[in-house]
């Protein structure tokens, strides 16, 4: 058994919510995030093996404006920033964006744990990476679920009715939108410990670093192949 940990990011001035996940069993957390402390604590203090978060892990490439994980996954972050100025005036998505990029680079600049594409790092801290639970949703059921700010509570029956019905279990009351997100999360990085390589449903160019901006740019959006349907 391994632990795995899938993060619904907010902002750094908002909750991020978090499962845990051991052998199908979830438990549900949450923390306020922060560039001193981009990850939460686990439970039993040691390392998860594999992260999803569900946040923009960096830029486009230089002089691009969209990501090719974003295009490819269908994202609401098609367009993004350059550069950190730009990102300083930005108004879509931008606590959304600005968590995730410094949230990331944070990690890769600190060592806290290997970022999925890039070399990683010598410890045994586990792996994080970029998903977007709707497009996980997409790949394992083929079907899109109902909106969920309009309808927040037909969302997550939709979605924690399908993870019951694969054996997933859940002692804490699922009752948020941001509770299933975090569990999708999380079955990303249940892929990622199955996967010989990267997921099947992985889009993207790897992620590299970009010391002079401090930010990380490109990057996987991970997911499960639509083969692994649950």
């Amino acid at each position: 058994m391994s632990l795995l940990c899938g993060i619904d990011l907010g902002s750094f001035r908002s909750p991020s919510y978090v499962a845990w996940m051991e052998d199908g069993q979830f438990v549900l957390d949450e923390y306020l995030a922060s560039p001193a402390r981009p990850l939460p604590p686990s439970p039993g203090g040691w390392p998860p093996a594999f992260t999803g978060i569900d946040a923009p892990q960096g830029l486009p490439r230089p002089g691009e404006r969209s990501r090719q994980a974003d295009l490819q996954a269908k994202a609401p972050t098609k367009v993004l920033p350059r550069t950190r100025a730009e990102l300083a005036e930005w108004r879509l998505y931008r606590p959304f964006v600005e968590a995730g990029v410094e949230l990331f680079w944070s990690i890769h600049e600190r060592e806290l744990a290997s970022i999925l594409g890039l070399v990683p790092i010598p410890s045994d801290e586990g792996t994080v990476f970029e998903t977007y639970p709707r497009y996980v949703l997409l790949q394992l059921w083929g079907e899109r679920p109902p909106p969920k700010r309009r309808e927040p509570a037909a969302y997550v029956d939709f979605v924690w009715s399908r993870l019951r019905d694969a054996g997933y279990t859940c002692d804490d009351p699922v009752t948020r939108p941001d509770h299933v997100d975090a569990m999708l999360c999380a079955l990303a990085a249940e892929a990622c410990l199955h996967a010989d390589g990267l997921p099947a449903g992985t889009v993207g160019l790897p992620p590299v670093a970009d010391p002079g901006e401090r930010v990380l740019r490109e990057g996987f959006i991970v997911a499960p192949g639509r083969q692994e349907r649950l």
